[in-house]
């Protein structure tokens, strides 16, 4: 019988397999990745993943939250949300857009149906836990926005958060958009949610 991990060995090894996922995942995607892969890439045996996940899909969403959490907080830095005008407003998410587009994780997520993949094999508990982080991310800066004035005040905090994960949903769907017209649709999508959200 293989012996145990010690405690430091499991946390070196969740880590490792984390980074071994966010290179594979990134490189292959959640479908053409394998156990196997992942196990190899650690060195351990194709059985101990188990003792850290109880499946691909897990550790994927494990990887997509690291990479989120990483994401939001620089997104969250940038000067467009201090002062929001609406030309800052739309700057930001230009932003939120070119970073979906260009990091390799995301746009596996994003691109190659990944997440229909993470909606049929993680349980519907832990992908509301995922999709509630957004919301806990971004409520304070709307509440910010809105006693400073920014936007308006018309709706709760928690009804533009909402909107602005529709945003994303054009992204997810950009296969399904005529390539001569996807850009100037998302354009003209931000700009309406600016007009009508930011305060000038």
């Amino acid at each position: 019988m293989a012996r145990g991990f010690t405690d430091r060995e499991r946390e070196i090894i969740r880590n490792d397999l984390i980074k071994a996922g966010r290179e594979l995942f990134g490189a292959y995607g959640l479908k053409k990745t394998s156990i196997e892969d992942l196990t190899k890439a650690v060195g351990i045996a194709q059985g101990s993943f188990y003792t850290f996940f109880n499946s691909k899909e897990e550790l994927y969403l494990e990887v997509m939250d690291r990479e989120g959490e990483a994401i939001k907080e620089q997104l969250l830095k940038e000067d467009d949300i201090k002062e929001l005008t609406r030309d800052k407003f739309k700057s930001f998410f230009k932003k939120v857009f070119e970073v979906v587009s260009s990091n390799p994780i995301i746009r596996q997520m994003f691109f190659e149906e990944e997440v229909d993949i993470l909606i049929r094999k993680i349980p519907p508990e832990k992908m509301k836990e995922y999709n509630k982080r957004l919301m806990r991310d971004f409520l304070p800066i709307i509440k910010k926005w809105q006693d400073e004035g920014a936007i308006i005040n018309d709706y709760k905090p928690e009804v533009i958060v909402a909107l602005f994960q529709v945003l994303y949903h054009p992204i997810l769907y950009k296969k399904d958009f005529d390539e001569n017209v996807y850009d100037d649709m998302l354009q003209l999508l931000v700009d309406i949610v600016a007009k009508g959200l930011v305060v000038e």
